[in-house]
């Protein structure tokens, strides 16, 4: 009777909704207050400032261990410098083509602070999208990283089955630029074929891999355990779970990890411009 009352006019939250219920998912209600401190905090303003706050204060140095602390003072005095002639196969300007792929693996996905839909930029024509690549390489190649695109919009969602009065029970969805987004796959793709076509990747490494997903390991922990019950043995597993994992990753350190990769010229220094200076 629902799928048959379905007309192109339905909202998609209409929807979800009744696929919540099939699934039996309780309903995520709406945001009402955040306590802090004992006290309640209604007005929206005060709210979105201390869910800000929240997010700031969980992606800052500050939860890093005293001993690691000094590490990174340490280390961060030298500057990981990029230098090159930019003759490697991944410096060079990129082509229409690369540009179209981007755009056909792009979601249908929210805008960000540029109000930059990704339906107008695959449905640009041949000129525009031309004009599009010069703009591209000319970022590519000056390693000017336009401003607004450090900018996103985020939008806190609550996680489930958590108090929702707690700002740290919440999940930050980051919508940033389609077009930084877009300019991102292309050096992205170019990032992944260095390190398959290298080698430069661990072999057990199953995550954020083309043709491989993180079902391969529990594929591999099955083969484990049942080739212990065949041989009447036991298997040990131990899980690690990094609490706050992405927002307290160090940066200096990743782009050490580019230099220690011998990877020199537009690409890394592309990926350092996107790293610094964000906002939200």
């Amino acid at each position: 009777s629902f799928c048959s009352s379905l007309t192109s006019k339905t909202k998609p939250k209409t929807v979800w909704k009744a696929i919540r219920k099939i699934k039996g998912k309780k309903s995520t209600s709406s945001l009402g207050h955040l306590k802090v401190n004992g006290k309640l905090l209604t007005d929206k303003k005060q709210i979105a400032n201390l869910l800000a706050s929240t997010i700031s204060k969980n992606s800052s140095s500050q939860h890093y261990s005293p001993k690691f602390q000094a590490i990174k003072k340490q280390h961060e005095k030298k500057p990981v410098k990029f230098t090159s002639d930019n003759t490697e196969d991944y410096n060079q300007p990129f082509s229409l083509l690369e540009l179209k792929q981007a755009l056909q693996k792009s979601n249908d996905s929210a805008v960000g602070p540029d109000d930059i839909h990704y339906r107008l930029l695959t449905n640009l024509p041949e000129s525009s999208l031309t004009l599009l690549l010069t703009v591209f390489n000319s970022i590519w190649e000056s390693g000017i990283f336009p401003p607004s695109w450090r900018e996103a919009t985020i939008v806190a969602i609550p996680k489930p089955g958590k108090d929702s009065s707690d700002p740290n029970n919440y999940r930050p969805i980051a919508l940033t630029s389609c077009l930084c987004k877009t300019m991102e796959r292309m050096v992205n793709n170019r990032l992944m074929w260095v390190l398959e076509s290298k080698g430069l990747l661990a072999s057990e490494q199953c995550g954020f891999r083309k043709n491989r997903s993180t079902v391969d390991h529990l594929v591999r922990f099955d083969s484990y355990i049942r080739n212990a019950f065949a041989k009447k043995e036991h298997v040990l597993a131990i899980f690690f779970d990094l609490e706050k994992a992405y927002d307290t990753t160090w940066k200096h350190g990743i782009l050490s990890d580019l230099y220690d990769l011998d990877f020199r010229g537009h690409l890394p220094t592309f990926i350092d411009r996107f790293l610094s200076h964000r906002l939200f």
